[in-house]
């Protein structure tokens, strides 16, 4: 061999010759300090452990004793589908000496489901008469779930993205309105553009009209002449939202484009612009708003957006009073085995129904999946909030966890605390309520 360690490229294996002959102890620092799941499988009618690195336990989420049971059959705790075509590919590939890599699904030591990916590569048969495979395993269960995310969030832009294109559409093809405000006489002039509408208005004492007469909506007003008066006092272009009368249909959103018009001595000589009316533009816009933070089924929020709602409502709120609940229906896998999914449903949005009139005046309501919902209440006592409880009980039987969500609280400690009393609620002979203690 070459001894000079430079002759070769810099991925080759033989520049390791420089840590000396010990092979065996390279492979050992190598194997005890990797974070990867490092396994020898022997292939036969199943999968068994040869060797696993220390890693491998933290990699599949087990620990060492509890993963014995698994050590002959490691594809047990697996989807058998996938495990299958994983056995097979294993075998089809160990003629050629081909790697092979796989993504599959696989249950943790707790229950829950992670993916993982496997990729190895056959060694020969030193120490069994049947194929054996040096295994790489790595955890990519975040890499995952944020991949279905993004999916998701890719299609629910994709949607919007249309809907703001209507939007764009409808705003261009509005009835327009031109208006020319002069600051030294305080009047405004509306020049309308409508098809059976072209006359020419003028309003003198305008900021004295505002107040006597509503041509915009008393909600709207303190910023519309806020706008108004800024744009008298400097140059300034921009754009304002608000309710108004000013189509003579009512109230109906408009939308208004101003700019800041000098004169000759450089001062504010009239602001002017043009008035949109964007109504069942911004409408549709608010109901694609609506349908993509709200559940299909029952119209409370999805989980994702009530978590988002709910931190926001506590961290806006720090000194109120907020109890958090988890309801899970007690039984429903029954319900859906013995009547259809179709009679399911119906209980899922009669339960919804039920929680919403108890709760929606002073609370968040969010469905976490299946038959289970969370609310987060505001200012509620405790007793108050178990007596909707047993209301909303009269109708259907559910068990429920209740803790108090201090300001300081994260989230996930919440959660977790009301898990645990929805679950000693359930594991009471179900249809109860159990209260956490708010201690950290």
């Amino acid at each position: 061999m070459d001894k000079n360690i430079d002759s070769y490229d810099i991925t080759d294996y033989r520049r390791l010759s420089c840590l000396g002959e010990d092979a065996q102890s390279l492979l050992r620092i190598l194997l005890e300090n990797i974070r990867a799941g490092i396994a020898l499988f022997e292939i036969g009618d199943k999968v068994r452990v040869l060797y696993l690195n220390e890693a491998y336990y933290e990699c599949v989420g087990y620990t060492k004793e509890g993963y014995t049971v698994k050590k002959d059959d490691v594809l047990s705790s697996c989807f058998q589908d996938e495990a299958a075509k994983l056995l097979a590919d294993l075998r089809e590939s160990t003629p050629n000496k081909e790697t092979v890599g796989h993504k599959i699904h696989g249950y943790r030591q707790d229950g829950s489901l992670g993916w993982f990916h496997v990729k190895g590569v056959p060694v020969g048969k030193v120490a069994s008469d049947k194929p054996i495979y040096l295994t790489v395993i790595t955890d990519i269960t975040d890499t995952e779930e944020k991949e279905k995310q993004l999916k998701q969030l890719k299609e629910m832009n994709a949607e919007l993205q249309i809907q703001e294109e209507k939007y764009r559409i409808l705003e261009a093809t509005a009835r327009g309105i031109l208006f020319e405000y002069f600051p030294d006489e305080d009047k405004m002039v509306f020049s309308y553009n409508f098809e059976n509408n072209k006359k020419h208005r003028e309003i003198e004492n305008y900021t004295e009209y505002l107040e006597e007469y509503p041509m915009v909506h008393s909600d709207h007003l303190p910023r519309f002449k806020a706008v108004l008066k800024a744009c008298c006092l400097e140059a300034m272009e921009g754009d304002i939202e608000y309710l108004s009368t000013v189509s003579g249909d009512g109230y109906r959103w408009h939308t208004a484009h101003y700019k800041s018009v000098r004169g000759s001595d450089g001062k504010i000589r009239s602001v002017m612009g043009r008035i949109y009316d964007i109504h069942d533009a911004k409408l549709e816009k608010e109901r694609m708003n609506y349908r993509a933070e709200r559940d299909g089924l029952t119209g409370v929020y999805q989980k994702n957006i009530a978590f988002e709602k709910m931190e926001e409502f506590v961290r806006q709120a720090p000194f109120s009073k907020f109890y958090f609940i988890i309801l899970d229906l007690d039984n429903f896998k029954m319900i859906n085995d013995q009547f259809g999914h179709q009679y399911g449903d119906a209980i899922i949005k009669d339960v919804a129904r039920s929680i919403w009139d108890s709760f929606h005046e002073d609370s968040i309501i969010g469905r976490f999946g299946g038959d289970e919902f969370m609310v987060l209440t505001k200012n509620v006592a405790l007793s108050e909030v178990k007596r909707r409880l047993m209301r909303t009980q009269a109708s259907i039987k559910f068990s429920a966890g209740v803790v108090e969500w201090v300001y300081e609280d994260k989230l996930e400690r919440v959660f977790e605390k009301a898990d645990r009393a929805m679950y000693k609620a359930k594991a009471a002979h179900g249809n109860g309520i159990e209260v956490s203690s708010a201690g950290r």
